[in-house]
């Protein structure tokens, strides 16, 4: 039985004899098996370290801040302390303040890119807080998209943060006629005091689908802690 050494021996003797044309077509036909399962091992295992080193893993927070130039993404050091506020792990996933929001709801926002981006965001679920001037915020509540915070599920909310609750009377009639409360005042906030965003005050909404309420009452503790 010949030995490996012995046949890769044989094998390049036997190619030494064709022409460089005859070699490509020879290795081919009897190798191509070989070559297509050795691309795909390299393509998988290329992937497969990509994905580990740049795709995020769990969500662990998410806001939007719409209409503000200020610094509170990723990097910033709005985004570094509040981190580090809530002690997260960002090996194990992420966290994610979208500031590149520019739409102005109370007014003609049809049309508008980041509005239909906002929506989108709002009725998936996949934000867990919004932040914008209270007279937006107030048009998106309207519209049922904020949680109303007399709900079961903003007890906590509304026994901490009830003196800052900002109100809307919904659109559907059926739903209330009353004024519900669907923001909370950010007035005093880090966000609006020490890093300068919204100079004509800010009002916090909760998506009414956010399944990370905890992560959300975090976030507020971080804001409004030192002032409430």
């Amino acid at each position: 039985m010949r030995t490996l050494s012995q046949w890769a021996r044989d094998e390049k003797e036997k190619l030494e004899e064709y022409s460089p044309q005859d070699r490509l077509k020879y290795i081919w036909q009897y190798y191509k098996l070989w070559i297509i399962g050795i691309a795909f091992l390299l393509s998988f295992s290329t992937y497969a370290v990509w994905n580990y080193f740049t795709v995020p893993g769990e969500v662990l927070f998410y806001g939007i801040f719409s209409n503000t130039y200020a610094q509170l993404g990723q990097g910033s050091s709005f985004y570094n302390d509040f981190v580090d506020f809530a002690e997260y792990d960002l090996k194990q996933g992420v966290v994610e303040l979208d500031c590149t929001n520019y739409c102005k709801p109370s007014g003609r926002a049809t049309g508008n890119t980041y509005y239909e981006k906002l929506i989108s965001m709002l009725d998936s679920g996949v934000d867990d807080v919004w932040v914008a001037e209270a007279e937006d915020v107030i048009a998106i509540g309207e519209t049922g998209r904020l949680m109303d915070l007399n709900s079961d599920a903003a007890a906590r909310l509304r026994e901490r943060y009830a003196n800052r609750f900002v109100y809307c009377t919904p659109l559907r009639e059926d739903y209330s006629s009353e004024p519900v409360p669907i923001g909370i005042d950010l007035t005093g906030s880090v966000l609006t005091g020490e890093y300068s965003a919204y100079p004509n005050g800010a009002v916090l909404g909760v998506n009414a689908y956010t399944g990370r309420l905890e992560q959300v009452l975090v976030f507020l503790s971080y804001l409004l802690d030192d002032v409430t």
